[in-house]
């Protein structure tokens, strides 16, 4: 009987605090990334206009108060063979104003 009221009791206090989270909005933190995503696939596909798109990835990103920088692998694909970009986005995190694009080839 003893167990049985911490159990309830533990439950009750569970409930409560369940309710009281608010879910993020995903949604708005997907768009961002895929913005930038997409950005950095159009940059790549810029310069490497006859190619098809295999993979991409975020390498890593960096914050700072007057700039953040991305950096994106993208596989891509030409006729005769696969290869790698890397391209890094630099821009102003409130304005959202891209200051530079690098696309540079991976090295094999």
């Amino acid at each position: 009987m003893k167990y049985g009221k911490i159990i309830i009791m533990l439950s009750l206090l569970l409930s409560f605090m369940i309710l009281e989270v608010k879910p993020v909005d995903a949604r708005g933190l997907t768009a961002a990334a895929d913005q930038w995503e997409t950005r950095a696939v159009k940059e790549a596909k810029k310069r490497y206009p006859l190619t098809q798109v295999l993979f991409k990835q975020k390498v890593w990103d960096r914050h700072r108060d007057k700039e953040s920088v991305k950096q994106y692998h993208i596989t891509l694909k030409d006729h005769t063979k696969e290869f790698g970009v890397f391209v890094t986005i630099s821009y102003n995190p409130y304005s959202n104003k891209v200051n530079k694009v690098i696309v540079v080839e991976e090295y094999s």
